[in-house]
């Protein structure tokens, strides 16, 4: 069962990393680059329950490997990044739909600030475990 945890620990720890990236890095900027800002904006609100959904989903399965390699540290931390998920999806999106409704540029402004630093850590937490995943996987197996 370890064997098949490590797996999916790491599965699921590289396309949620690599979801986060592309949609960060590539996704978002070239959205508000090359589509007039009401319809780019427009477009992300409608991309972001999925961005979560994604991320909810992949970190689950991380989180699932963790669980069966008997992680616990590696699984509370990826109960974090889920957590963040689920309250991106379930608060804070209609909370920044409210404030952007209402021309409340300073209230969003804030929780626009506060979700790309949640996401950032997010992302950070995802990478380390990425990369300790993948220093355990690389080691030859212990004799005995």
């Amino acid at each position: 069962m370890k064997h098949w945890g490590g797996i999916l620990n790491v599965v699921g720890l590289g396309l949620l990393a690599g979801g986060m990236l592309f949609f960060g890095a590539v996704m978002a900027p070239l959205v508000f680059a090359r589509l007039p800002l009401p319809v780019a904006g427009g477009f992300i609100r409608q991309a972001f329950p999925l961005y979560f959904v994604y991320s909810l989903a992949t970190g689950t399965l991380a989180l699932a490997g963790a669980l069966l390699q008997g992680q616990r540290l590696r699984a509370i931390a990826l109960a974090l990044v889920a957590a963040s998920n689920v309250w991106g999806l379930i608060w804070l999106i209609p909370v920044m739909d409210r404030l952007r409704a209402a021309h409340d540029s300073a209230g969003f402004s804030f929780w626009h600030l506060v979700s790309t630093s949640v996401n950032g850590a997010a992302f950070f937490v995802t990478l380390l475990l990425l990369a300790r995943a993948g220093l355990e996987t690389s080691r030859p197996p212990r004799a005995g």
